[in-house]
């Protein structure tokens, strides 16, 4: 693999790192050990009044059993909350909440709480992308990178007070007003994309995407003048923006080499992020 700007390895937390609160004199009662995440915006993309605004790690808790209850909840499973729940739950601030976080934040929680909970030997299927086989594999998860650029203007972006961001579409010469997605944003394209086809309606991921992440346009955002513009927005800006985005959006990367052992082939792929994840096999 290349090596990708403004990457930073992580290693993921051992015994030695946990932080151990400090027994309760004259009681009974047990304080979980609690751990630091590196997140990887860094906090340089949430509004001001966001609990994250400017903060570069956050607290959380061990795993307990009350958090393998919440993943074994049906219920918090079919209404799509099981992972809000489960973060929230960890987090020691409990101002947050997990649907405002960005995506390679929450990533980056859930990895932490899942390897300091139950180590960082990850074993799951994968398809083998040389011979198409499936077998077991075990991933170590001990090592990840950070992908979070410090310079955003090289991607044609600058960033505002709000956490936002402009850019101007060469085509159009317009000045657009971008903003990064959230959990909750996430989960209504999501739906919205759903809901199309079981409707039978007609799917439209990229300009969907596009309505979501452009704040305004000229200054303008009403949202009549946002959805219009991006429904006759040159191919060219569309594409541009969307590479732009990619490059900047803070993310975790779990690129690994897979070893197959069925063709002996070595491929990197990003670890697949299954049930097996927080279900692990002993």
């Amino acid at each position: 693999m290349g090596k990708r700007n403004n990457a930073k390895r992580v290693s993921a937390p051992s015994a030695n790192n946990v932080t151990m609160p400090p027994q309760m004199a004259a009681t009974s009662a047990y304080q979980t050990p609690t751990e630091f995440v590196k997140i990887p915006s860094g906090g340089r993309f949430y509004p001001p009044e966001h609990p994250f605004h400017n903060i570069e790690e956050v607290e959380i808790k061990l795993m307990t059993a009350k958090e393998e209850d919440i993943l074994a909840s049906k219920s918090l499973l079919a209404k799509g909350i099981m992972i809000d729940r489960f973060i929230e739950s960890v987090l020691i601030d409990k101002s947050v909440r997990a649907d405002s976080l960005l995506a390679g934040d929450r990533n980056a929680i859930m990895l932490v709480a899942r390897n300091t909970g139950y180590g960082s030997d990850y074993l799951t299927k994968v398809t083998c992308p040389s011979c198409s086989k499936v077998s077991e594999y075990t991933f170590d998860l001990s090592e990840y990178e950070i992908v979070n650029p410090e310079d955003v203007s090289q991607y044609g972006l600058h960033q505002t007070e709000r956490g936002t961001f402009t850019y101007e579409a060469k085509m159009s010469k317009a000045i657009l007003e971008v903003k990064l997605l959230d959990g909750d944003a996430e989960k209504f394209l999501t739906r919205l994309s759903q809901s199309k086809v079981a409707n039978n309606l007609p799917e439209s991921t990229l300009t969907d995407f596009l309505k979501m992440i452009i704040v305004s346009v000229n200054g303008d955002a009403n949202r009549a003048t946002v959805e219009s513009y991006v429904d006759n927005m040159p191919a060219l800006d569309s594409k541009k923006l969307r590479t732009a985005y990619n490059k900047i959006n803070p993310s975790i990367d779990l690129s690994k080499d897979f070893h197959c052992p069925m063709c002996n082939t070595v491929t990197q792929l990003e670890v697949p992020l299954s049930a097996d994840f927080f279900w692990p096999k002993f």
